[in-house]
């Protein structure tokens, strides 16, 4: 939330980490999972894991890829071991 000069709020997005990371869409079985819940442009990311990360969640963050914006929907800490983090994100419209 942003409080400009008069007091007035609004909520903007705002950069919080940039990383690179394995990006693939789904496929298969995952691809006619997504399509009967009307989630056809869902992408996997899959980024090493960082203490900035710790506190990434499905409802404050989303991903920015390729000029469009993910809502992420899954955060996978990949065998609790602080390695790796598997982000499953659904293209916004």
């Amino acid at each position: 939330v942003i409080t400009d000069s008069s007091g007035n709020q609004t909520q903007e997005w705002i950069d919080f980490h940039s990383c690179w990371a394995a990006v693939n869409g789904s496929g298969g079985r995952e691809y006619w999972k997504a399509r009967q819940q009307n989630e056809e442009n869902t992408v996997n990311f899959k980024v090493r894991f960082c203490n900035s990360l710790k506190e990434l969640n499905t409802v404050d963050y989303r991903i920015m890829f390729g000029g469009k914006a993910y809502n992420i929907t899954y955060i996978d800490n990949m065998l609790f071991a602080d390695s790796l983090l598997n982000i499953k994100g659904v293209e916004t419209v």
